[in-house]
């Protein structure tokens, strides 16, 4: 993969924005959602029952949405973690030859 590399600080950072990003979005979702509280009262029979299912489909969208969102800024935290554990462990290596070579 030359060519390519992060810092903790940079997956750190962008954990940070996605879950920021997840936020604006369930704001928006709520403002569509109290939008759509608003007219609800306004649809009668099966007009009714299929906005109610297509509030319903909304709803389980959106929920999906904000666990892929948090799913992802936790796999990309968790990254981090690691990727300064593997950088811990290769500053130790490396100061463990030094000090054999004298």
């Amino acid at each position: 993969m030359s060519g390519f590399g992060t810092t903790t600080t940079e997956l750190d950072a962008l954990a940070k924005r996605i879950i920021e990003a997840d936020e604006t979005a369930q704001a928006k979702i709520r403002q569509v959602r109290d939008a759509a509280e608003t007219v609800a009262g306004s649809w009668k029979g099966s007009a009714h029952t299929a906005f109610q299912s297509l509030i319903a489909r909304f709803d389980d969208d959106a929920r999906k949405v904000q666990e892929a969102l948090r799913a992802i800024a936790e796999q990309i935290s968790d990254t981090s973690k690691v990727y300064a554990q593997n950088e811990q462990a290769q500053e130790q290596e490396i100061s463990n030859v030094t000090a054999r070579l004298g």
